[in-house]
């Protein structure tokens, strides 16, 4: 059986980062979150029957910190379970990275998220107008939020694929369940959506 997904995308992106690989995912029922960074929010409904959750970057993280009814499993591509540096996370981004993020937000929206959607590795015109709140409530996630506890409770029920040449090293980590590293960057999704599809078809078949 091919478990239903419920889709949550990272920072500085909307929903329709999951199009192309959703068209390698014909029939497969899929909810998909909105953060409202460009717009306004869509908190998707959970689906009613068990399901595959699936994040991307710092949806990753959201997902991993919250109850997810009915979940059988986690796919997460270029995912982490802690953004920002700590002492026991020395593999982390400095606060300092963040903080100016912050601080630059406000200051220049626009040219925040092309110069962060640059380093990612699309060029794509910036999907709406910025939301500065919520764009900002995802960098305060991104440098507090800590899920490694979250994400070890998940055990083998947590599946991840991230790219040899991704930029962020707390991406490049993967977890410590068993994982796949690809050739590709921060976007798998975007640019390996063909690839990502059969990730999340094994896995579906797998726990469905």
């Amino acid at each position: 059986m091919t478990l239903p997904l419920y889709l949550v995308h990272g920072w500085g992106f909307d929903a329709s980062f999951w199009t192309a690989m959703l068209d390698h995912l014909p029939g497969i029922e899929a909810s998909i979150v909105d953060a409202g960074y460009f717009g306004a929010p869509s908190r998707a409904l959970f689906p009613q029957r068990p399901y595959l959750a699936v994040g991307h970057s710092a949806g990753s993280l959201s997902l991993l910190n919250q109850d997810l009814p009915g979940c059988e499993g986690l796919v997460l591509f270029n995912g982490f379970a802690r953004f920002s540096a700590a002492d026991d996370f020395p593999d982390g981004v400095p606060a300092r990275v963040l903080e100016r993020m912050r601080r630059q937000l406000q200051k220049s929206p626009e040219a925040v998220l092309t110069d962060f959607r640059k380093r990612c590795g699309t060029d794509e015109p910036l999907p709406g107008p910025a939301v500065m709140e919520r764009l900002d409530a995802g960098l305060e996630k991104l440098l507090l939020d800590d899920a490694r506890e979250q994400a070890a409770r998940w055990g083998d029920r947590l599946h991840w694929m991230t790219g040899r040449s991704d930029p962020f090293p707390p991406a490049r980590l993967g977890f410590s369940s068993p994982g796949s590293t690809v050739d590709g960057g921060h976007l798998l999704p975007l640019t390996e959506p063909a690839l990502c599809a059969s990730f999340i078809r094994q896995w579906s078949i797998r726990h469905g």
